[in-house]
């Protein structure tokens, strides 16, 4: 069954192949602060410390409002591609190198979404970053993952949803990826 990801005000979004998150993380890195930061600065949603990251499969049957869609990078080096739009600036898929087309991910409560969110989250992610300890001390049964370690790492790829999400996959898709719906837009910003 299909899903929807659109943005709050309506303008744009994506229809999806499946409603079945693949995974569910939480995430206290810099960069996804700075991007949610960013976006609530223009009027959308205000982040909270500790977002959750929701992974769906890569495979867009429809895009919905492509004009009013742009994609954004936090810097020149930056791995990862952010889109939002243009009239409400929310965030509704953001594509990383290490998710090799398979998976594409959004921030839950940014963006509205068909999806089915009572997926738990897995792990929580790049708590180095994270200023608000109290946040990780309400952490009890969940992975907590600091700095990514060779230890960290392990343990992290060891997690059954992970492993799925981001290992080579040949699975047959209904429609495209996220990086072909990024091509499409020309030209990425760069914020900083």
């Amino acid at each position: 069954m299909s899903a929807n990801i659109n943005c709050d005000c309506g303008a744009c979004g994506f229809e999806i192949a499946s409603r079945e998150p693949c995974l569910s993380l939480l995430c206290g890195c810099v960069d996804c602060r700075q991007a949610l930061e960013w976006c609530a600065k223009k009027g959308a949603v205000r982040p909270v410390s500790l977002p959750e990251l929701i992974y769906v499969k890569s495979d867009i049957i429809a895009v919905n409002g492509i004009q009013f869609i742009r994609a954004f990078q936090l810097r020149p080096e930056a791995r990862s591609t952010r889109l939002y739009c243009k009239k409400c600036f929310s965030i509704i898929g953001v594509d990383h190198k290490s998710y090799k087309n398979n998976v594409f991910m959004f921030f839950k409560n940014h963006c509205s979404t068909t999806c089915d969110l009572s997926l738990n989250p897995s792990a929580a992610i790049y708590l180095k970053d994270l200023e608000e300890t109290d946040e990780i001390n309400k952490l009890k049964s969940i992975p907590l993952i600091y700095t990514f370690s060779e230890a960290e790492f392990r343990l992290f790829r060891s997690i059954e949803a992970v492993s799925k999400s981001f290992s080579d996959t040949n699975r047959p898709r209904s429609g495209q990826n996220l990086k072909s719906v990024i091509q499409s837009l020309g030209e990425i910003e760069i914020l900083n």
